[in-house]
């Protein structure tokens, strides 16, 4: 079962890595900007458990692309934002630094740019909150465990458009990310290995400066 999940893992990692290194093949257009906005945060669990999502008001950043003529770029930066779930009494909530590294295709048309975008990210939680039930009563907490993996990478893909004002552009993005690393090292419970990823849908506004 680990060397499968190992395997799927090697696989996805080289195509995302492709993905981003296919910008560099031509001239292009240096872009960077500052970002706002809103992460939808949950994890899947296997053998599958319910959770609940979490929505999270806190992420901003600033943001470098570079876009390659005609079709394809390259897009970075460094965000600062939260991420949490939501699962039978406990809550976490947890503070990162997150590196996006994708690929950019994009076509423009009048003032529209259209985009879609694959490729990776990483973060790494700062600090965490939790929050849980004992005997009904609310404990809280915030520090990590042994258990906790603060580390996370993972696969990003979405799309967007870009209204171009030049020098300036608006750019409105929404992607999912699916983490290949644990959120939690793999524990044995109930007779069996209980597994856990992040699944997370990110919307961002973005306004940018050619340089």
């Amino acid at each position: 079962m680990i060397a499968m999940n190992f395997k799927n893992k090697l696989r996805a990692i080289t195509i995302a890595i492709l993905f981003v290194a296919l910008p560099f093949l031509g001239k292009a257009q240096h872009f960077i900007g500052i970002k706002e906005g809103v992460t939808i945060s949950s994890v899947s669990f296997t053998p599958k458990q319910r959770d609940s999502s979490t929505v999270q008001w806190l992420n901003v950043g600033i943001v470098y692309k570079y876009y390659n003529s005609p079709w394809v770029g390259f897009q970075t930066g460094l965000n600062y934002a939260e991420k949490g779930f939501v699962w039978n009494d406990t809550t976490r909530r947890y503070k990162v630094l997150e590196l996006p590294l994708l690929s950019q295709f994009h076509y423009e048309a009048w003032h529209l740019r259209f985009i879609i975008n694959a490729g990776m990210y990483a973060s790494y939680a700062l600090s965490v909150d939790k929050s849980y039930k004992v005997d009904g009563v609310v404990k809280k907490d915030n520090s990590f465990t042994e258990r906790d993996r603060r580390l996370e990478y993972g696969l990003h893909i979405g799309g967007g458009f870009g209204i171009i004002f030049k020098p300036f552009e608006l750019q409105f993005e929404a992607g999912y990310q699916f983490a290949f690393s644990y959120m939690m090292a793999p524990h044995h419970a109930n007779e069996q290995f209980i597994y856990t990823h992040f699944n997370h849908w990110r919307f961002s506004v973005a306004l940018l400066f050619q340089l």
